[in-house]
């Protein structure tokens, strides 16, 4: 029976508090090869979806009730 091929899972990263755990995990690993660039990606891909989702990052929440 031939081997399969198994693709690295990449992580999904939800909320800020996974991306800050994602980014230190980042920045204190060591990380190489395609390992390095799939961390990478999951972080930069989780850093614009919030950013999309809150274009405006220094409004307080709740601001505009006031």
């Amino acid at each position: 029976m031939a081997d399969a091929i198994v693709a690295p899972v990449r992580q999904v990263l939800q909320t800020r508090q996974e991306l800050d755990e994602a980014v230190r995990n980042y920045i204190t690993g060591d990380w190489q090869g395609e390992e390095l660039l799939l961390r990478w990606q999951a972080i930069r891909d989780a850093s614009l979806a919030q950013l999309l989702a809150d274009p405006d990052p220094s409004a307080v929440p709740g601001g505009d009730s006031y």
